[in-house]
């Protein structure tokens, strides 16, 4: 149906004009179904229908149509790499890259935050919104929440938390509730469930012809019919994946997808049939941008090698800049044929005509034996046939015998699987903590009527309900655990979060992992003080020992080395551990090495020599363990720990470190380069710089272009860098700015507050003494007012609290203070009273090594402009105490967010 056409409740010109402004002419059969139910004005509904059917547009207009009214959206999405780039669609659709932009665009991914923090549309991970939920900064009850591909609710790893998820969005209220989902047997129940509408389609509007190819022969099935037919063309004359693949391509099928169970299958496959292809221009061109845009791998030479025929493999081996090229050829269409291993089909909806499936019955692992489950097909075989691309798409089935004939003629059925609740797998523990640390919950009896609203007690309640009572019981005990425990107190029936449980939900972590780290805080705490450096891999390796990954339901898993020793655990042998080696875990002495080595900045080739995992899963490996190392950092704030600042301080800075593989002092360098795609500039290349004494963004504009040419092989390289650091602004806008600026107007201090954020020099000093003049309880006193040289800016005194504060701004590129600056005040204030504290106010932000050094000093304080407006603004809007806020700044360290009492700014009233 063209969109002129179309009629439904909320359906008006304005919105027939943007659709026709995004270039769309037509809706599909889902599409039009969801807008005569509502999608358009604020109903809240089940969206049921295949991939590539149209499901993602009804979110959008969704989001469309709450944005035109004012009202926030949140978009959940199931993994990172697609909300990024949902992110960046989003921001070209309704942010500040669209025609007419509607609102601000933010991403919370965990390991990216992009934007304001209190976006009016924010894409995130469903595990972040969680956190999102915890803290208050999503507020379900005037919003519109869009779950995308909410089936995963049957999956027995991640179901369970997004259940968590939905339900206490459930309970708290939605203003509208939009689920697009994979077609299933039972979407009635998620819409019962969540009180929604709901909206099924079977039909693809882009057609999708599984053909089995058997003994010489092929029959197809249109998906959705009951009965197929001998195709045309046949099949290959054998079922050899060269074969087939070289015959698809002759039907003008490309570009085809081979899914293969294994790593080595999609190696083995690429190189193989990329043998008997000839290298061609646009392959040259690819192969080109790997050389330029990716940093050297064990796969690097023979993703080259294939890329020049055309020809790509796709595993988690690669490196995550081998993986954005390798992925962009697939959007451009410059990639004739790809070997895969399935987790492809996890995410991004790639281009590719054809998918074939290689076998159907696993040989490796867990799932030997087994066959290929209909839900996976599905998944995988929804990829085939691109809507707006593809007239058609295919699905090639290769059985290897009668028995997986009958299970192939099983897959291409139109029957769907049924959604069933995954809440069994649930971690009771932590999903108690939540509500307790989210206000859900109060009392054992409010836990229940949590629970109460979970699709596993709708689907349960009329078909088994004797299980619920054991749902109650366990609950009881998890209750009991986090109270003995001292993650949550219960007193008199009430249920009352600590400061140490509310730091490990908003965490994420088990509870499990957040008492194994906190005793291991309080046993090594003093020594951490005394040389954090000495304990970094031991920190390290009990991360990776923890719940996380060792658990009977682990939230994290480590990846398999290709080969098993005793290496590892005679490294381990050597270094101090806070926690026991455990001699007889060889995998995770194997990975606890392979990132130790990563932090070091070792390059990625001799790490995997040395620990056998392979480069591409180190990466992923070390996000995990960064992940944790966040856990850690925040419990380490919470008061019940005490944990100086200075030890947080080298907690989150490893954890940075751990994230980015690398020495601190390559992080800032590191940033740059990525926020501005600088091609093939990762952490290998950056330890080649700082092997050669460039180690912060000074340096590198203080370093001959030639020397960098020369150091970077490659000039364009050279020359992206070097721009990267001569235009960025600090490490990115503050994501905190909107909201402070709110919060003035509702104070009356806008003026001031503004001022703040957009003077520099000497005007941001006055600026600063001004909005701190707004508070009565202290006295503000210019130091360095023209008459006095080489003294700090102004001096804060609150009874016996004094603090002398030099406030730093940057007007150079890069426009971070570098350590030099940062120290000013230290030798500024050598003839003044030691008993005050010495603090720098730096804007927009600290390098890596001003922070370093703070981090292991008693001298000084470091506080980041946009931290600093925080709390004083919690001062000034009577959520934070004056003598609480000059405790804190005066805190020797960088000053941490985390430690801040109040009501955060972001949070609203």
């Amino acid at each position: 149906m063209k969109t002129s056409d179309i009629k439904g409740p909320g359906v008006d010109a304005w919105l027939l004009q943007r659709l026709h402004s995004w270039g769309i002419e037509s809706l599909t059969d889902v599409q039009q179904r969801a807008l005569a139910a509502g999608a358009a004005d604020g109903c809240s509904l089940v969206v049921s229908a295949p991939t590539s059917s149209g499901k993602t547009l009804v979110g959008e207009i969704a989001v469309l149509c709450a944005l035109r009214l004012g009202i926030r959206a949140i978009y959940l999405v199931s993994h990172k790499a697609l909300a990024d780039q949902k992110y960046l669609d989003f921001v070209a659709r309704f942010g500040e890259s669209a025609a007419e932009p509607i609102g601000s665009v933010g991403l919370n991914t965990g390991d990216r935050t992009e934007g304001d923090i209190d976006a009016q549309l924010m894409v995130a991970t469903y595990e972040k919104a969680l956190g999102l939920f915890l803290s208050g900064q999503f507020r379900p009850n005037n919003a519109l929440v869009v779950a995308d591909e909410l089936q995963i609710l049957g999956e027995p790893g991640r179901g369970p938390d997004i259940e968590a998820l939905c339900s206490a969005l459930r309970q708290r209220g939605i203003k509208q509730f939009v689920a697009l989902t994979a077609t299933v047997e039972n979407p009635d129940d998620i819409a019962g469930w969540m009180g929604c509408g709901l909206v099924r389609s079977t039909h693809r509007d882009v057609p999708l012809y599984q053909e089995i190819w058997y003994q010489g022969r092929a029959y197809s099935t249109r998906f959705g019919d009951d009965n197929g037919h001998e195709a045309n063309g046949g099949a290959a004359a054998t079922n050899d994946i060269g074969v087939v693949v070289d015959h698809l391509l002759q039907l003008g099928r490309g570009p085809v997808l081979v899914f293969t169970e294994s790593r080595r299958e999609a190696l083995n496959f690429a190189t193989t049939f990329g043998q008997n292809r000839p290298r061609v221009g646009i392959g040259i061109a690819l192969a080109q941008q790997l050389d330029l845009f990716s940093e050297p791998t064990e796969a690097s030479d023979q993703l080259r090698e294939n890329a020049e025929r055309r020809v790509a493999f796709h595993t988690a081996d690669l490196s995550p800049q081998e993986r954005q090229v390798i992925e962009g050829g697939f959007t451009d269409g410059k990639f004739e044929v790809c070997f895969a291993t399935s987790t492809l089909a996890a995410g991004v909806n790639f281009p590719f005509r054809t998918i074939v499936f290689s076998k159907l019955t696993y040989q490796y692992g867990d799932r030997a034996g087994s066959h290929v489950i209909r839900s996976d097909y599905r998944n995988m075989s929804g990829r085939a046939g691109r809507l707006g691309m593809h007239p058609d798409g295919f699905a090639v089935l290769l059985p290897q015998n009668n028995v997986e004939l009958a299970h192939a003629n099983m897959l291409v059925l139109p029957d769907n699987d049924r959604l069933h609740s995954q809440l069994v797998n649930l971690s009771l523990r932590k999903s108690i903590l939540a509500l307790v640390a989210s206000g859900l919950a109060s009392t054992f009896a409010e836990v229940m009527t949590f629970f109460e609203n979970t699709l596993y007690w709708y689907q349960t309640l009329n078909r088994n309900p004797a299980k619920l009572a054991t749902l109650t019981t366990e609950s009881r005990a998890a209750v009991d655990w986090l109270n003995a425990n001292a993650l949550i107190r219960e007193q008199g029936g009430a249920l009352f979060i600590t400061p140490l449980g509310n730091a490990a939900a908003m965490s994420g972590l088990l509870p499990a992992t957040a008492v194994q780290l906190a005793a291991m805080l309080r046993a090594i705490g003093p020594k951490l003080m005394t040389n954090f450096d000495e304990w970094i891999p031991g920190l390290i390796y009990a991360a990776c020992a923890s719940d996380e990954f060792r658990a009977e339901r682990p939230s994290r898993f480590f990846p398999y080395p290709s080969r098993i020793t005793y290496e590892s655990v005679t490294f381990w042998a050597t270094k101090p551990l806070p926690i026991e080696l455990d001699r007889n875990d060889l995998k995770m002495a194997h990975c606890a090495h392979a990132i130790a080595l990563y932090v070091e900045g070792l390059a990625d080739r001799k790490i995997t020599h040395i620990t056998h995992v392979p480069g591409g899963m180190i990466h992923r490996l070390a996000l995990d363990v960064a992940w944790v190392l966040d856990g850690l950092h925040k419990l380490s704030t919470t008061p019940e720990l005490s944990c100086p600042q200075s030890v947080s301080n080298q907690i989150a800075m490893l954890g940075r470190r751990v994230r980015w593989g690398a020495p601190i002092e390559a992080l800032d360098v590191l940033r740059v380069a990525e926020r501005h795609g600088v091609p093939g500039f990762g952490r290998q290349r950056a330890m080649g710089l700082i092997a050669q004494g460039i180690a912060t963004l000074h340096d590198v504009l203080g370093t001959a272009k030639d020397k960098l040419v020369q150091l970077l092989r490659s000039e364009p390289r050279a020359e992206a860098l070097i721009d990267a650091v001569s235009s960025t602004v600090g490490l990115g806008p503050s994501r905190l700015a909107a909201a402070h600026h709110k919060t003035g107007q509702e104070l009356g201090i806008e003026l001031q507050v503004r001022a703040c954020d957009d003077a520099l020099g000497t005007d941001y000093e006055e600026a600063i003494a001004t909005l701190m003049r707004v508070e009565a309880a202290w006295a503000v006193t210019v130091l360095d007012d023209g008459t006095r040289p080489n003294v700090p800016d102004l001096l804060i005194e609150l009874g016996s609290q004094q603090v002398l504060l030099e406030c730093k701004t940057c007007t150079k590129s890069p426009p971070l203070i570098k350590k030099e600056e940062a120290w000013a005040v230290v030798q500024k204030a050598a003839d003044f009273d030691p008993a005050m504290r010495r603090v720098t106010l730096g804007k927009p932000a600290f390098d890596e090594t001003s922070k370093k050094k703070a981090a292991a000093s008693k001298d000084i304080t470091l506080v980041e402009h946009s931290v600093f407006m925080e709390g004083l603004l919690r001062v000034h809007g009577g959520t934070l105490s004056a003598a609480d806020f000059m405790a804190w700044l005066g805190s020797p360290g960088v000053a941490e967010f985390e430690r801040l009492g109040g009501s955060p700014t972001y949070l609203g009233k």
